[in-house]
Formats: C-alpha cells, structure tokens, sequence
C-alpha cells in the first residue's frame, strides 16, 4: 500500500498548501485566512488552526503552540456523549497529522494514538461505527498500520454496500421514524464517509469511486445538498428549518469542500456562498484554505508520432 511523503495532513497534501500560499489574495483563500488568525475557545479548534498556520507560513513556533495545546489538553476524556468523544478524538489525531516531521512531535504521541484506538467499543449506533471506521483509518496512516487502515476501509466499503439507499438517505441514520435530529445524523454520516475516502486516497485506495448498486459516497452527499436549499421537504423529521439546516452545516460541513474539488453537486456555489470559510476540527480541518480552490489542469502536450 502506497504513501504519500507529500501529505500534510490526514486530509491535505503539501501541494494544497503551496496552491494556497500562491492566492493570499484571492478569495476563498483571503477570507479563509481571517478565519485562521481568528482566536477560537475550544482547545481543539485552536491547536488544528496552530498547526495550519505553521504549515502555511513555515512559521516553526505556531507548531510548538499546537504540540503544547495538544500536551495541555485532556484527549481521552469522556464527556458522556461518545460520538462526540468519537469525533473529537479523530481532531486531534488529524492535529498529530500535521505535526509529523515537526521538531515538536514527541514520540510518546504513538502511546496516546494506540489510547484512543482502543477506548472506544462498538456497540454504539449506526453513525458511531462510521466515525469509529474513520478513526480506525487515521490511526492506521498515523501508526504504519496496514491492519487498521483497512477496517477503516472495510467499514466505508460496506457503507456502501448497505447504508446508501439509491435514493441517497442513509439506511438506520436518516430515516428513524420522528427522532430528533434526523437531517444533523445525515451530514454527520456524509462527513464520516467523505473523510474515509479522502484519508485513502494518498494510500493508494480509490475510494472516493467505489460503489455498488451504481450507488456511492457522492450519492448520499447529493441527497444531503438537496434538503439545505429544500429543509420543509426533508421527510424524516418534522420542524427543520433554513436557519437549522445552515447552523448543522456550519458546524460539520466543511467536508463539502472536500467534495466540490472532487465531485460538486448541481448549484453548490450558492452553499458555498453562504457558509465560507468552512471549518471543523475533526471534519476535514479549515477545508476552504487547504481545498477552497483546484489545481489547475495539466495541458496536453501534443506530439506528432
């Protein structure tokens, strides 16, 4: 299984950063910048912006700020709700990502790694094991552990398989009969498989192309866009709203970058109009700095033999 010694990050590479650093100016770049000098309260938020910001401007010291967080901060604890703790616990193994090859990596980070993998069971719900599969792969790229990245992998692929209804909801997420926060579950699961496929794709796994039933991630991703712009439509629970739906995305959306370079959905601009700079800890990090703009295309050279 192959690596990428040009990744950054669980979700971008050292050409994501240069493409970046080259358009200071331009949106969504600039305003993404802003949000990247803003001071944050949470911990967690705060240490992944740290780090960014090192990588981004070769500043050594932000790093150190970030490992220092990291050092501080209480990463096994448990605040009684465990996808939470799930989530958060992929944040900061996405933090040690970009903190590989810093002088402030500390070797004992292996042990913490090791802590997080094994704290969790997987008696939880349908959405938990996502994030639990999700964890399971970034531990594996972080510990060279080919055993984990493909549990990750496997829980993706049976996602797939068996979670994706052809219509795009997410089978025992979404559609729980009058539960509360139905359309917020289905962005969280659209946020666990879109991380998966993004970790793989430097290791050599095609995830993002996977499919069964000529059903896959973007699917469920095109489903979830649809009921932003439509909530009154949403089927599953009663009472969201516009300003919910933004809020929900605001909070866990910045996964939604991660699929416009890749694959944008019909009348994405106007989403992303709305909710840039897009930013979440454990979500895919400040997405809008790090993937808010494409590479350009190679251009074919023309040869006349």
């Amino acid at each position: 299984m192959q690596s990428s010694n040009q990744q950054k990050g669980l979700f971008h590479s050292e050409a994501d950063l240069q493409l970046a650093r080259e358009n200071l100016q331009r949106e969504p770049i600039r305003g993404a910048l802003a949000r990247l000098e803003a001071a944050d309260p949470d911990p967690l938020a705060r240490a992944c912006l740290s780090a960014l910001r090192g990588q981004v401007y070769g500043e050594l010291e932000a790093g150190y700020r970030a490992a220092a967080t990291l050092n501080e901060s209480d990463i096994i604890r448990e605040s009684g709700n465990q996808l939470e703790d799930v989530k958060r616990s992929l944040g900061w193994l996405a933090l040690m990502a970009m903190l590989r090859g810093h002088p402030a990596w500390e070797a004992s980070w292996f042990d913490a790694i090791t802590s997080i993998l094994t704290r969790f069971d997987e008696s939880g719900d349908t959405l938990q094991a996502l994030w639990l599969g999700a964890l399971a792969l970034a531990a594996g790229i972080l510990l060279e552990d080919e055993p984990e990245i493909e549990r990750g992998a496997a829980v993706y692929r049976g996602a797939v398989e068996q979670l994706i209804h052809p219509e795009g909801f997410l089978k025992g997420i979404a559609d729980v009969a009058d539960a509360p926060g139905r359309y917020e579950a289905q962005v969280s699961g659209c946020c666990a498989l879109v991380l998966l496929a993004e970790m793989a794709a430097p290791l050599g796994l095609d995830l993002w192309s996977f499919e069964s039933r000529a059903v896959g991630v973007i699917t469920a991703v095109t489903y979830t866009h649809f009921y932003y712009f439509f909530p009154e439509k949403w089927r599953w629970e009663e009472g969201l709203t516009l300003e919910r739906a933004r809020a929900i995305m605001r909070r866990e959306g910045a996964f939604m970058e991660l699929v416009n370079r890749r694959n944008p959905p019909q009348g994405i601009e106007q989403f992303l109009a709305e909710q840039r700079p897009l930013f979440c800890a454990w979500g895919g990090g400040l997405t809008t700095l790090t993937h808010g703009l494409s590479p350009p295309k190679k251009q074919k050279r023309w040869r006349f033999w």
